[in-house]
């Protein structure tokens, strides 16, 4: 199953944790590339479409983003939109496939 912790402060997403494999199919697994794709299109937007710098860990099966905590009200709005759009879809594939996709959100 993947694993998806969406951690927010004040409303806005500081940081993203996404870990397992959906174990959907063995060979072509559809919800496999369909996270993986989102979240590292999401990770590749902020560094190099808002040009905000983030500290970010991968490894097999796993994505960390964590933002960082001095953006201006300019870079927050910017980044919030990949972020939100980020959570959306994870949500929208948890929906779909709720044996595969697991999001919690989680204030801190």
């Amino acid at each position: 199953m993947i694993k998806v912790d969406i951690f927010r402060k004040n409303s806005n997403i500081v940081k993203l944790e996404m870990d397992g494999h959906s174990g959907y199919n063995d060979g072509d697994d559809i919800v496999c590339a369909s996270a993986s794709s989102v979240a590292f299109a999401i990770a590749n937007g902020i560094e190099n479409v808002t040009n905000v710098k983030f500290g970010y860990e991968t490894g097999d099966g796993y994505l960390l983003i964590v933002l960082p905590d001095d953006l201006n009200k300019d870079e927050q709005d910017k980044v919030s939109i990949l972020t939100e759009t980020f959570a959306l879809f994870i949500k929208e594939l948890e929906s779909q496939y709720p044996a595969n996709v697991q999001v919690t959100e989680l204030e801190v």
